[in-house]
């Protein structure tokens, strides 16, 4: 199962999100929920780089042999109110795009993709 960690500041805010695993949906190399939570993981990644400027903030392991993946995206403090602005939708996006996810494959008593926050 893929575990999504989303963890939020004070104000409600999005600072980061944590994801492991592997869904299980498929064998690997041809698991589309894996495929999808990869394409979200990059998908914030380069936005945040593109549209805000953000660099360095993914950190992926991926363990190829064991079917694992690990990956964080830690947004840095951001004093521009613009980029933190933008750097908000982008996670509030891919966070929407995780909880669609799963609940278009958590079916029938199966759970491919869990998501928590804190």
């Amino acid at each position: 199962m893929i575990r999504v960690i989303i963890r939020r500041d004070e104000d409600r805010s999005i600072t980061s999100f944590n994801m492991t695993g592997h869904a299980g949906y498929s064998e690997a190399g041809s698991d589309i929920v894996c495929a999808g939570a990869s394409t979200l993981f990059y998908t914030a990644a380069n936005a945040l780089e593109k549209i805000c400027g953000i660099t360095d903030t993914a950190v992926i392991d991926e363990d190829v042999d064991n079917d694992f993946v690990s990956g964080s995206i830690i947004l840095p403090d951001i004093y521009d109110k613009d980029v933190k602005d933008r750097a908000q939708v982008i996670m509030a996006t891919v966070v929407t795009g995780f909880i669609s996810l799963a609940s278009s494959v958590n079916e029938g008593g199966n759970k491919y993709i869990e998501i928590f926050e804190s």
